[in-house]
C-alpha cells in the first residue's frame, strides 16, 4: 500500500533506479524522458518539461524568434534565444520542486519518529496489560 503522505507526483515523474554503476535518475514528463546520473539534473530537466509544456499551452513565446545569419555566403536560419520570462519561469519551477521535497524529506523523518514513538507505546502498553494482576477490570 502506498502512503499518501510520502508518495507524490514528482516521484512518479522521478524514478530511482539501482544500476551497477550507481543510481540513475529518469525525469518524465509530458511524453518527454531523460535519464541522467544526478537527481539535480533530473530535477533541472523536469522544470524544463513542465515549464515548456505550460508555455505551449499557454501561447506565451518561449524564444525569440530565428534570426537569418549570412556565413561563407550562405543564408543559415539560427534559433532565437530563450526569453527572459520562460528562465524566470524555469528557475521558479525548480524552487518550487526542490521546497516540496524537502518538505517531503521533512514529513519522512516526522513519520520515522512517530512510528518508532507508537511502536514503543504499543510495546509498553502490552507489557503494563501483561502485568495487570488478577481481579482488576
Amino acid at each position: 500500500m502506498k502512503n499518501n503522505r510520502t508518495n507524490s507526483a514528482i516521484d512518479q515523474a522521478i524514478r530511482i533506479y539501482e544500476t551497477p554503476a550507481g543510481p540513475l535518475f529518469v525525469a518524465a514528463r509530458h511524453g518527454r524522458i531523460k535519464k541522467c546520473f544526478t537527481r539535480d539534473t533530473a530535477i533541472r530537466y523536469l522544470a524544463f518539461f513542465m515549464t515548456t509544456q505550460a508555455f505551449g499551452m499557454s501561447g506565451f513565446k518561449q524564444r525569440h524568434p530565428q534570426v537569418r545569419i549570412d556565413r561563407d555566403d550562405m543564408e543559415i536560419w539560427r534559433d532565437g534565444e530563450t526569453t527572459a520570462e520562460y528562465l524566470s519561469a524555469h528557475q521558479r519551477c525548480m524552487r518550487r520542486l526542490r521546497r516540496i521535497l524537502a518538505r517531503k524529506r521533512a514529513m519522512q523523518k516526522w513519520h520515522e519518529r512517530w512510528e518508532s514513538m507508537h511502536d514503543r507505546y504499543v510495546k509498553d502498553v502490552a507489557a503494563l496489560q501483561a502485568s495487570k494482576p488478577a481481579g482488576m477490570n
